[in-house]
């Protein structure tokens, strides 16, 4: 990932800044769906074995670690949105450019009617967003995985001292 990339140097193009920020939102959008699959799995399984039999103590300890876990993984991809739909709103309130929201990164008609350098900061702006994004994705991502390890562990704790 390119983390010092600036629009304009190195003979870049704003189709290829364009294209980086969206293969960046790409990757963002399917860390956060993979990770929300997974909280949707734990949630299942936990709802599952609730009902099967009322667990122990210990898993009852440890269920509102797991809940925590995946309540962090759920705010890391709700704001990985909220963050990009926040760029998106600035960058249309400050060039009036009409920004198709189902395509967050193309702007129709925003370089026939923007000055190169107010082009270049908006889409620097929109990169830096998109590697936030990006990031806040992965960090949903890896606190999903997590609380898949921490769902095995509960499940465990719940059918050693819970009922069947």
């Amino acid at each position: 990932m390119a983390t010092a990339f600036r629009p304009g140097r190195s003979g870049e193009t704003p189709e290829d800044i364009l294209g980086h920020a969206c293969a960046l939102v790409r990757l963002c959008g399917q860390d956060a769906a993979i990770a929300l699959v997974l909280l949707a799995v734990v949630a299942v399984g936990t709802v599952t074995r609730i009902a099967a039999g009322a667990p122990g103590a210990v898993a009852l300890a440890l269920l509102p670690v797991l809940a925590g876990a995946c309540a962090v993984s759920a705010a890391f991809a709700v704001r990985s949105r909220l963050t990009l739909v926040s760029v998106l709103e600035e960058v249309r309130r400050r060039t009036s450019s009409p920004l198709d929201p189902g395509l967050p990164w193309a702007p129709h008609g925003a370089t026939d009617v923007l000055d190169t350098r107010i082009r270049d900061t908006e889409l620097r702006r929109l990169l830096s967003a998109a590697h936030r994004c990006g990031e806040l994705a992965w960090q949903a991502l890896a606190w999903a995985v997590a609380t898949s390890v921490l769902f095995l562990f509960w499940t465990l704790a719940a059918a050693m001292t819970g009922g069947g």
